[in-house]
């Protein structure tokens, strides 16, 4: 049976690709399905990744990765988005798009799936970088069900606190 987590590791390494080479996230998951079918013992790997599951989630991140970045830039404090590890980066891509688009799985999950594959693929302070950003988008209530709503969600937040 497919596992969630192989499939959100197999995402970011999809995520991580498409970063390196500037490419939509998309068009890499069809050149490694077309790779992987064509070859047995290949296929033999995929079994344990819920293709559609793996498709939705990367299709979130390639639609709204212009908004989830800009929402990535603002919630790292003084960290340029190109200056914050290719692997961070495209983990908090993944977590934030699951975030707003899956919301049946609960935002604890996400958050805690995030953090344990920042801690397999990152460097030591990813799971504490990663924790730190995510940990505000999950405390908010009710919960955004888009990247544009989660940036108006925490635009009117931050108006709040700096008016108190």
């Amino acid at each position: 049976m497919p596992s969630r987590r192989k499939t959100r590791e197999f995402v970011l390494q999809v995520l991580f690709a498409a970063d390196a080479r500037n490419q939509d996230p998309i068009e890499v998951l069809d050149f490694l399905e077309t790779h992987f079918s064509s070859h047995e013992d290949e296929e033999l790997k995929m079994h344990r990744v819920a293709k559609e599951f793996a498709r939705e989630l990367i299709g979130a991140v390639s639609r709204d990765k212009t908004v989830i970045d800009e929402l990535i830039s603002k919630l790292s404090h003084n960290w340029k988005l190109y200056r914050i590890n290719r692997v961070d980066r495209n983990i908090l891509r993944m977590a934030i798009a699951e975030m707003t688009n899956f919301p049946l799985i609960p935002g604890r999950v996400i958050l805690n799936e995030a953090i344990e594959i920042g801690k397999k693929f990152g460097a030591d302070n990813s799971p504490a970088f990663i924790n730190g950003i995510l940990d505000r988008i999950h405390m908010l209530e009710p919960r955004p069900t888009s990247a544009s709503e989660l940036q108006r969600s925490l635009t009117e937040l931050d108006q709040t606190e700096s008016t108190d």
